[in-house]
């Protein structure tokens, strides 16, 4: 989904995994020269890139007119509002993935973008998991519950447990920005608002967290444990 405009690995690596890395960037039409890891350090200002780089075009977000004649009977999604933190942005892709989601969706405004260290954070999960880009996050909401769709927020102020919350159907939770949660207009679209119970002192879970939380609870009610 996502090809590198361009692929370097370092004179170090090692000959097995240099050779793998090899195959696959031929496979994309593209060389791979060795370079001194010194040099690697320089074009991607980092020391962490652990001997292979690549030089990445703008991400390839899906259009929502995309999503819906590819959504399947019983969807989960994961609706994202205004994640600007790229770790958290990562890790709540890495989770979409692992349970199952079958899209995220993201809005355009406040949202982080999909860097280096979201991919890295995501644990690749960006190649795997689809990510849909909104010009209008409300708009669509608005479309996702016309096609039967169950919007389901997250927030403290939640008037239900998620294990109290029947996440079988068509089913969109909705995971809001890390400091002032969803938004009051999207938020009015939600059928039905749900909170993680907390026993600490802390007054609230990351959002990363809290999305893993939700989609195991989505996971564990519609395949079972």
């Amino acid at each position: 989904r996502w090809t590198p405009l361009e692929v370097r690995l370092a004179a170090e690596l090692p000959g097995e995994l240099a050779a793998e890395a090899t195959a696959l960037a031929a496979r994309l039409g593209l060389a791979a020269p060795r370079e001194r890891a010194d040099r690697l350090h320089e074009l991607c200002k980092s020391r962490e890139h652990q001997g292979l780089i690549a030089r990445m075009p703008a991400y390839p977000y899906l259009d929502p007119a995309a999503l819906w004649p590819a959504l399947p009977a019983n969807p989960c999604l994961l609706v994202l509002d205004a994640i600007q933190d790229a770790f958290n942005f990562g890790a709540i892709l890495r989770c979409a993935e692992v349970f199952g989601a079958d899209a995220v969706i993201v809005g355009t405004t406040g949202q982080c973008e999909v860097t280096s260290q979201v991919v890295r954070s995501s644990a690749g999960a960006v190649h795997h998991v689809p990510i849909v880009q909104a010009e209008s996050l409300t708009a669509c909401l608005q479309e996702l519950a016309t096609r039967g769709v169950r919007l389901v927020a997250a927030s403290e102020k939640g008037a239900q447990p998620p294990f109290a919350t029947d996440f079988r159907g068509p089913t969109a939770v909705v995971i809001g920005n890390e400091g002032r949660g969803i938004a009051p207009a999207l938020l009015a679209l939600c059928a039905a608002t749900v909170a993680i119970p907390q026993q600490g002192r802390v007054g609230s879970l990351n959002a990363a967290v809290a999305a893993g939380v939700l989609l195991y609870e989505v996971s564990r009610q519609r395949v079972g444990g």
